[in-house]
Protein backbone atom coordinates (compact mmCIF):
# COMPACT_ATOMS: atom_id res chain seq x y z
CA UNK A 1 0.00 0.00 0.00
CA UNK A 2 1.32 3.03 -1.06
CA UNK A 3 -0.03 5.82 0.76
CA UNK A 4 1.54 9.13 -1.14
CA UNK A 5 1.73 7.27 -4.05
CA UNK A 6 1.31 8.59 -7.12
CA UNK A 7 -2.42 8.41 -8.84
CA UNK A 8 -1.37 10.55 -11.81
CA UNK A 9 -0.52 8.95 -14.99
CA UNK A 10 2.09 11.49 -15.57
CA UNK A 11 4.04 11.53 -12.48
CA UNK A 12 7.72 12.54 -12.97
CA UNK A 13 10.22 9.02 -13.76
CA UNK A 14 12.96 10.91 -13.23
CA UNK A 15 11.60 11.49 -9.02
CA UNK A 16 10.51 8.57 -7.72
CA UNK A 17 10.87 8.91 -4.55
CA UNK A 18 9.90 12.64 -4.03
CA UNK A 19 7.23 14.25 -6.46
CA UNK A 20 5.87 10.48 -7.16
CA UNK A 21 5.02 9.83 -3.85
CA UNK A 22 7.14 7.30 -2.84
CA UNK A 23 6.44 5.30 -5.90
CA UNK A 24 10.12 3.86 -5.44
CA UNK A 25 9.04 1.61 -2.45
CA UNK A 26 6.32 0.11 -4.07
CA UNK A 27 8.58 -0.46 -7.09
CA UNK A 28 11.44 -2.36 -5.31
CA UNK A 29 8.35 -4.06 -3.76
CA UNK A 30 7.18 -5.14 -6.56
CA UNK A 31 10.99 -6.41 -8.05
CA UNK A 32 11.48 -8.47 -4.69
CA UNK A 33 8.01 -10.11 -4.84
CA UNK A 34 8.28 -10.77 -8.69
CA UNK A 35 11.99 -11.55 -9.75
CA UNK A 36 14.54 -14.02 -9.36
CA UNK A 37 18.21 -14.36 -10.61
CA UNK A 38 17.59 -14.32 -14.43
CA UNK A 39 13.27 -14.36 -14.04
CA UNK A 40 10.11 -13.88 -13.19
CA UNK A 41 8.57 -15.44 -10.49
CA UNK A 42 5.58 -16.87 -12.33
CA UNK A 43 3.40 -17.87 -9.19
CA UNK A 44 4.11 -14.83 -7.56
CA UNK A 45 1.29 -11.82 -7.90
CA UNK A 46 1.91 -8.04 -6.50
CA UNK A 47 -1.11 -5.50 -6.38
CA UNK A 48 0.22 -2.11 -5.30
CA UNK A 49 -2.81 0.08 -4.13
CA UNK A 50 -1.74 3.70 -4.98
CA UNK A 51 -4.10 6.28 -2.49
CA UNK A 52 -1.93 9.57 -3.25
CA UNK A 53 -3.33 12.52 -5.34
CA UNK A 54 -5.47 13.52 -7.51
CA UNK A 55 -7.47 10.19 -8.10
CA UNK A 56 -6.99 7.75 -5.47
CA UNK A 57 -7.75 4.87 -5.12
CA UNK A 58 -5.69 2.94 -7.50
CA UNK A 59 -5.26 -0.95 -7.62
CA UNK A 60 -2.25 -1.85 -9.72
CA UNK A 61 -1.42 -5.56 -10.01
CA UNK A 62 1.21 -7.45 -11.32
CA UNK A 63 0.92 -10.87 -12.02
CA UNK A 64 4.49 -13.31 -12.84
CA UNK A 65 2.76 -16.15 -15.01
CA UNK A 66 1.81 -13.20 -17.64
CA UNK A 67 4.41 -10.47 -17.38
CA UNK A 68 6.24 -9.60 -19.91
CA UNK A 69 8.12 -6.14 -19.64
CA UNK A 70 8.78 -6.67 -16.69
CA UNK A 71 12.65 -5.32 -15.82
CA UNK A 72 14.92 -4.87 -12.40
CA UNK A 73 15.12 -1.67 -13.30
CA UNK A 74 12.40 0.64 -11.42
CA UNK A 75 12.13 3.53 -13.85
CA UNK A 76 11.25 1.00 -16.60
CA UNK A 77 8.46 -0.37 -14.64
CA UNK A 78 7.65 2.96 -13.61
CA UNK A 79 6.25 3.24 -16.66
CA UNK A 80 3.99 0.03 -16.70
CA UNK A 81 2.63 1.91 -13.34
CA UNK A 82 1.87 5.12 -15.62
CA UNK A 83 0.40 3.17 -18.18
CA UNK A 84 -1.68 1.52 -15.91
CA UNK A 85 -2.86 5.11 -14.32
CA UNK A 86 -4.33 5.79 -17.66
CA UNK A 87 -7.53 3.39 -17.12
CA UNK A 88 -9.32 5.19 -14.28
CA UNK A 89 -12.66 2.42 -14.56
CA UNK A 90 -13.73 0.52 -11.35
CA UNK A 91 -13.58 -2.18 -14.14
CA UNK A 92 -10.57 -4.49 -13.69
CA UNK A 93 -8.36 -4.01 -17.33
CA UNK A 94 -5.15 -5.57 -18.46
CA UNK A 95 -3.50 -2.29 -19.84
CA UNK A 96 0.30 -4.49 -20.83
CA UNK A 97 0.78 -8.27 -21.15
CA UNK A 98 0.46 -9.32 -16.84
CA UNK A 99 -0.36 -5.97 -15.65
CA UNK A 100 -4.04 -4.98 -14.23
CA UNK A 101 -5.47 -1.64 -13.11
CA UNK A 102 -8.81 -0.51 -11.49
CA UNK A 103 -10.00 1.86 -9.06
CA UNK A 104 -10.40 0.06 -5.86
CA UNK A 105 -10.43 0.41 -2.11
CA UNK A 106 -8.57 -1.52 0.23
CA UNK A 107 -11.41 -3.67 0.86
CA UNK A 108 -11.95 -3.72 -2.67
CA UNK A 109 -8.08 -4.89 -3.01
CA UNK A 110 -8.43 -7.54 -0.42
CA UNK A 111 -11.36 -9.04 -1.88
CA UNK A 112 -9.84 -9.63 -5.33
CA UNK A 113 -6.97 -10.72 -3.64
CA UNK A 114 -8.23 -13.05 -0.74
CA UNK A 115 -9.35 -15.31 0.79
CA UNK A 116 -6.37 -16.15 3.11
CA UNK A 117 -4.35 -13.11 4.02
CA UNK A 118 -0.82 -13.28 6.05
CA UNK A 119 -0.21 -9.63 7.55
CA UNK A 120 3.54 -8.43 7.91
CA UNK A 121 3.21 -6.27 11.53
CA UNK A 122 5.81 -5.04 13.92
CA UNK A 123 5.23 -7.45 16.54
CA UNK A 124 3.90 -10.20 14.99
CA UNK A 125 4.68 -14.21 15.33
CA UNK A 126 7.83 -14.63 14.20
CA UNK A 127 7.67 -15.85 10.65
CA UNK A 128 9.96 -18.74 11.53
CA UNK A 129 7.63 -20.29 14.20
CA UNK A 130 4.47 -20.56 12.32
CA UNK A 131 3.05 -22.13 9.18
CA UNK A 132 2.54 -20.20 6.16
CA UNK A 133 -0.17 -20.82 3.61
CA UNK A 134 1.18 -21.28 0.16
CA UNK A 135 -1.29 -19.44 -1.55
CA UNK A 136 -1.63 -16.59 1.03
CA UNK A 137 -1.76 -12.86 0.08
CA UNK A 138 0.74 -10.96 2.25
CA UNK A 139 -0.36 -7.62 3.40
CA UNK A 140 2.32 -4.76 4.19
CA UNK A 141 2.62 -1.06 3.63
CA UNK A 142 5.23 1.55 3.12
CA UNK A 143 7.20 3.26 4.83
CA UNK A 144 4.14 4.33 7.00
CA UNK A 145 2.00 2.20 9.20
CA UNK A 146 -1.70 1.10 8.48
CA UNK A 147 -3.79 3.41 9.15
CA UNK A 148 -6.48 2.10 12.11
CA UNK A 149 -9.18 1.68 9.37
CA UNK A 150 -7.23 0.68 6.81
CA UNK A 151 -5.91 -2.14 10.15
CA UNK A 152 -9.21 -2.79 11.30
CA UNK A 153 -9.72 -4.51 7.52
CA UNK A 154 -7.14 -6.32 7.26
CA UNK A 155 -7.92 -7.86 10.82
CA UNK A 156 -11.68 -8.39 10.39
CA UNK A 157 -10.27 -10.92 7.73
CA UNK A 158 -8.67 -13.20 9.97
CA UNK A 159 -5.27 -12.99 8.76
CA UNK A 160 -2.36 -14.68 10.26
CA UNK A 161 -0.17 -11.68 12.15
CA UNK A 162 3.75 -12.71 11.49
CA UNK A 163 6.73 -10.07 12.27
CA UNK A 164 9.60 -11.41 9.80
CA UNK A 165 12.62 -10.68 12.90
CA UNK A 166 13.24 -8.21 15.84
CA UNK A 167 14.48 -5.03 13.55
CA UNK A 168 12.52 -3.24 11.19
CA UNK A 169 13.22 -3.70 7.83
CA UNK A 170 12.28 -2.04 4.76
CA UNK A 171 9.28 -3.17 2.91
CA UNK A 172 11.36 -4.86 -0.16
CA UNK A 173 13.62 -6.61 2.56
CA UNK A 174 10.60 -7.57 4.15
CA UNK A 175 9.15 -9.91 1.12
CA UNK A 176 12.61 -10.72 0.17
CA UNK A 177 12.85 -12.51 3.45
CA UNK A 178 9.07 -13.90 3.23
CA UNK A 179 9.73 -15.20 -0.59
CA UNK A 180 13.04 -16.94 1.09
CA UNK A 181 11.00 -18.58 3.64
CA UNK A 182 8.38 -19.66 0.80
CA UNK A 183 11.22 -21.15 -1.25
CA UNK A 184 12.50 -23.31 1.85
CA UNK A 185 9.29 -24.47 2.87
CA UNK A 186 7.20 -25.03 -0.48
CA UNK A 187 8.84 -26.89 -2.77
Amino acid sequence: MGHRASTAPDFSLDDLAGAAGRMDILLNAANAALLVAHGIRSEAEIGLLLLGPPDPPRLVRFLGHRLRSFQPDIRSNASLVRRALEHASRVERETSPGVLASKATFEEALDRLGPTFVYLKEGGNDIRAVGLPADGTFVLSDNQPLAPAEDRAILDRGPLVVGVGPTAVHTDHAIAIIQNELDRRIP
